[in-house]
């Protein structure tokens, strides 16, 4: 029998094993094409998608014959796998992605350490201490209170107009609601335009003595002069009428 009639034989053959209609004969003969190294592969894959579905969904009921089938099978095609070295089973995973990666790490006990570890992201604090030791034009503006009911806060505005990215790290601001107010930053920036340019909307939360916030421009900003932190209406607002300045920060 050609390579192909053989290949053809095969998948006729192996779509009535999955519908459970073969003869002792055609099972027979079912085992020996599967030896074939190209078949062989076809039905490892297939056993590791039913042993992930198995291993990762929810039970469901199976008549006995059929979970006698899995039993006997599955298991078989784990113990093979588990006696490859890691570095052939991990030749699969990129293009299989991270969630089926960790899934496979369990299934075939491959240590961690045969796969890149993630990088963990960077916390907000990490982020401004890189910006100001990292990057050059960094502008570094000190927060001073503004009106009587904040005297006791501080803080400094870190600021990068090539890469756009900015912080705040504020001391002793007071915790708000943010169902009845948020805080806001307004961006002065006299080359830009007369109106100060939105900084984001933010909280602080009860325990934080020391908030690092992210800075939210909605718009680029070329020569920052001011930053200008106001309390507004839950969801902030497109143009402040400045009722309650909190804090200000100026070159």
């Amino acid at each position: 029998m050609s390579k192909e009639n053989a290949l053809n034989r095969f998948d006729e053959l192996d779509a009535g094993r999955i519908l459970g209609d073969l003869t002792p004969n055609e099972t027979s003969e079912w085992q020996l094409l599967a030896r074939d190294n190209e078949n062989s592969n076809y039905i490892d894959l297939e056993l590791l998608a039913t042993e992930l579905e198995l291993q990762f969904t929810q039970p469901c009921d199976l008549s006995s014959s059929l979970s006698n089938k899995l039993a006997n099978t599955i298991p078989a095609f784990s113990n093979k796998n588990k006696q490859k070295p890691a570095t052939q089973i991990i030749s699969i995973l990129p293009w299989l992605g991270w969630a089926t990666a960790a899934c496979l790490l369990v299934l075939f006990n491959i240590p961690e350490s045969s796969i890149p570890s993630a990088v963990p992201e960077l916390t907000y604090a990490q982020k401004l201490d890189s910006l100001t030791k990292e990057a050059t034009g960094t502008q570094r503006l000190a927060f001073s209170p503004a009106s009587d009911p904040y005297n006791n806060i501080s803080g400094e505005v870190i600021w990068n107009d090539e890469r756009q990215e900015g912080y705040m790290s504020l001391v002793n601001l007071p915790v708000n609601d943010p169902t009845q107010s948020q805080y806001q930053l307004w961006i002065v920036d006299p080359e830009r335009d007369e109106l100060p340019v939105d900084g984001g909307v933010f909280d602080i939360s009860s325990g934080s003595e020391t908030a690092v916030i992210p800075i939210r421009n909605a718009l680029k900003v070329f020569k920052p002069v001011a930053f200008l932190i106001t309390l507004e209406q839950p969801g902030g607002v497109v143009k402040s009428k400045q009722e309650i300045v909190v804090a200000l920060a100026k070159s």
